[in-house]
């Protein structure tokens, strides 16, 4: 049996795709813990156009502050 022949023969079935050995990955377990997952729903709701804003408006704030730590570096 082939490369071709196994992908066409799990595609034909329609058994569920089984979890990954990295869903399981205890490392990210341990960072799940301080994920603040109502921030990730909330920006989920956004529109496209909403989330792009986000990232503008974060860029511009991030922005104001490159000047300050580029003259501290000097």
């Amino acid at each position: 049996m082939q490369a071709d022949d196994l992908h066409e023969t799990a595609a034909a079935s329609d058994a569920v795709p089984r979890p990954t050995a990295e869903a399981f990955d205890p490392v990210l377990e341990v960072l799940k813990r301080d994920i603040d997952f109502t921030l990730v729903e909330k920006n989920l709701q956004l529109t496209v156009e909403q989330r792009a804003q986000q990232l503008v408006n974060a860029t511009r704030f991030i922005g104001r502050f490159r000047p300050l730590v580029s003259a501290q570096n000097r």
